[in-house]
């Protein structure tokens, strides 16, 4: 299935190279980080996290959404999901590669990533999220391939297959309740801290049911491939529900801090702009209304984990400025996902068209 990668129009192959363009920067700015240190970034002082740090938080977040399709689809025998419980597989594997390689540049140098296995401890939240990725990433792509691979031949899953997949379930869960304990110390009074991991949880649906819903409709507009109605639906109504509880906690977070970060107020401004579009029966039944919507969510939700790295322990802000080089590494990460999701969509469109 894997072979179907090599093959595509002209638009495929011009996105596949705009990837590679970005990767190679990325890979050029990371020599320089290994020659140098992490004094190629913005990071100093009092500002140990960066846009690298915050892609690993966004993307482990986003990692989770397998969990809001397998488990109708598998658990409550949900048909419509069934068409793209695939495709949450792969973008949770994705996205949890982005997440790994984004910790990865994040620690300035490869060997220093090797002290989380060394000096594992269960009381490091950083121990936790590096196992816990590794394993979802290993979870999903074998799940999903599976899943795939048994849907071509036209016979049924195997049997060992499903216990794989019901472990993902509570491991999806885990990795923004982990995240939320590395923020706790920056968290500020204890009232934002007690309700910090429920916000990530609930903005880690958010955020991934959007990338979910956004995926599905650029596949729907440029390969023919059609999840469904009823499935684009249930989206919609999963962004809008998760995205509500999670502004409305944005939302205190920004009145109840002294001092709140400009990125916040920008997360709130933009999620509740965006999230409008899901309640107007008008807006959400138009294509492009939707996918400008789902991007605007994420953005959002997006700028969230930056406005929460900006924050210090005693509760202040701290200056932060990422350098080029910085930028570059981060992007160039983001692009390795992304064609590796791409490599995975394809072979999925094709058998989803095939049948």
């Amino acid at each position: 299935m894997i072979e179907n990668a090599l093959k595509g129009n002209r638009l495929y192959w011009i996105w596949i190279a705009l990837l590679l363009l970005v990767i190679v920067f990325g890979i050029s700015a990371f020599s320089q980080q290994l020659r140098l240190g992490l004094s190629v970034t913005g990071l100093g002082e009092g500002v140990p996290w960066g846009i690298s740090a915050m892609q690993f938080t966004f993307m482990a977040a986003v990692a989770s959404v397998s969990v809001l399709v397998v488990l109708p689809s598998y658990l409550h025998d949900y048909k419509p999901f069934g068409n793209i419980v695939v495709i949450a597989q792969f973008l949770g594997a994705s996205a949890s590669a982005i997440a790994l390689l984004s910790l990865f540049i994040d620690t300035g140098k490869p060997q220093l990533l090797l002290g989380l296995l060394r000096y594992a401890t269960p009381f490091s939240p950083y121990s936790w999220a590096f196992f816990l990725l590794n394993g979802y990433v290993l979870i999903n792509l074998v799940t999903g391939w599976a899943t795939l691979g048994a849907e071509r031949k036209g016979v049924p899953v195997a049997a060992w297959v499903k216990p794989l997949i019901y472990l993902s379930i509570p491991w999806a869960i885990a990795l923004p309740v982990v995240t939320g304990f590395v923020f706790t110390p920056f968290s500020g009074n204890q009232w934002i801290a007690s309700l910090l991991v429920f916000r990530l949880l609930a903005s880690a649906f958010a955020a991934g049911t959007a990338v979910l819903l956004l995926i599905i409709l650029i596949l729907q507009r440029t390969t023919g491939f059609d999840a469904g109605t009823k499935v684009s639906d249930k989206l919609v109504l999963l962004v809008a529900y998760a995205g509500s509880l999670t502004f409305a906690l944005i939302g205190v977070e920004c009145f109840s801090r002294s001092q709140t970060s400009p990125l916040l107020w920008l997360s709130l401004l933009f999620g509740i702009v965006s999230l409008a579009v899901f309640f107007v029966p008008a807006w959400k039944s138009s294509t492009r209304w939707l996918m400008t919507a789902s991007a605007g969510v994420i953005f959002s939700l997006w700028a969230e984990k930056g406005a929460l790295l900006l924050y210090s322990s005693t509760g202040g802000m701290v200056a932060y400025t990422p350098t080029l080089k910085e930028v570059s590494m981060t992007l160039g990460v983001l692009a390795i996902g992304i064609l590796f999701l791409t490599i995975l969509l394809k072979a999925v469109v094709v058998v989803k068209r095939a049948d």
